[in-house]
């Protein structure tokens, strides 16, 4: 795959995410118009779990190597998935299995929401920093960042 491919597909699949997302925010505003446990929430977050986990997999599989190479920067942008992203993953994941094992309708709705909010925050940072049109090219042409 070209890295203008796999910035492609991986943005398909933030997309994927994100309508996920709004799946299960959908479900917790009817457990709590209703006052009852989300109906359909436990599909959504199982959904969601196994995209996430499946987007992560391919996200850090293609990324780490491609990113070395890219650019000046390509080391230091291969550091973030080295150090914090794979940890971040984890720990987002996490988040979301323990929020949907939860047994209080409003804490796993809470739960639930944070950890919509801190994967979006996250997939925002991944497009600007490792996703960003400028850093997967197709061309070798090196992009001068210190004018002159």
């Amino acid at each position: 795959m070209t890295p203008s491919q796999i910035r492609k597909t991986l943005l398909e699949e933030h997309a994927g995410l994100r309508a996920r997302f709004e799946r299960a925010r959908g479900a917790i505003a009817e457990g709590r118009a209703s006052g009852k446990a989300p109906d359909g929430l436990r599909e959504c977050l199982e959904e969601l779990s196994a995209a996430l986990r499946a987007h992560n997999q391919n996200e850090e599989t293609v990324l780490r190597e491609l990113l070395r190479d890219v650019d000046a920067w390509g080391p230091a942008r291969a550091d973030i998935m080295d150090e914090s992203h794979v940890e971040e993953h984890d720990e987002l994941l996490g988040a979301l299995l323990a929020a949907n094992g939860a047994a209080d309708p409003e804490a796993v709705a809470r739960d639930v929401v944070s950890v919509i909010d801190r994967l979006e925050e996250h997939m925002v940072r991944e497009e600007e920093i490792l996703l960003a049109e400028d850093v997967l090219r197709d061309d070798d042409v090196v992009i001068e960042y210190f004018g002159g």
